[in-house]
């Protein structure tokens, strides 16, 4: 995760805090929960080449992609 590096040496440093997502966690610092009710979304699109006809296995996978990331999560 090397676009965090900076922000994570300044937490480490004990100069601050910062907003990570889970995956660019160091065992050297703690995560601390949001409150539930204040989870942060994030927006996440497939991308494709602009312009060419995506492949037919990538067709026939999208719908099944659209259902996984609408369904609700516990």
């Amino acid at each position: 995760m090397a676009g965090w590096t900076a922000e994570l040496g300044l937490v480490a440093a004990g100069l601050g805090i910062t907003l990570i997502p889970s995956r660019a966690a160091r065992p050297d610092l703690a995560l601390v929960p949001l409150h539930s009710d204040d989870t942060p979304i994030r927006h996440v699109r497939t991308a494709t080449r602009r312009g060419h006809r995506p492949a037919p296995a990538v067709t026939a996978f999208l719908p099944h992609l659209h259902t996984a990331a609408t369904a609700p999560h516990h």
